[in-house]
C-alpha cells in the first residue's frame, strides 16, 4: 500500500481506505493517479456488484 501511494502520489490513508472498502469518497483524479501508477484501466481494478436490495 505504501509503495502504491508513493507511485500514485496519493496518501497512504487513501490507499488503506480503498483497500479495506472504507472509502466514503473517491475522486476521479485519485482514480486516474492509481491507474497511471499501475499502468491499468479502471476495469482492471474495479468491478460493479449491485446491492442485494436492487
Amino acid at each position: 500500500m505504501a509503495e502504491l501511494a508513493r507511485m500514485a502520489g496519493v496518501s497512504r490513508q487513501t490507499i488503506f481506505e480503498l483497500y479495506h472498502d472504507n472509502a466514503k469518497v473517491l475522486k476521479f483524479e485519485t482514480l486516474n493517479k492509481i491507474c497511471w501508477a499501475l499502468e491499468c484501466r479502471i476495469e482492471d481494478i474495479f468491478e460493479y456488484i449491485p446491492d442485494e436490495d436492487s
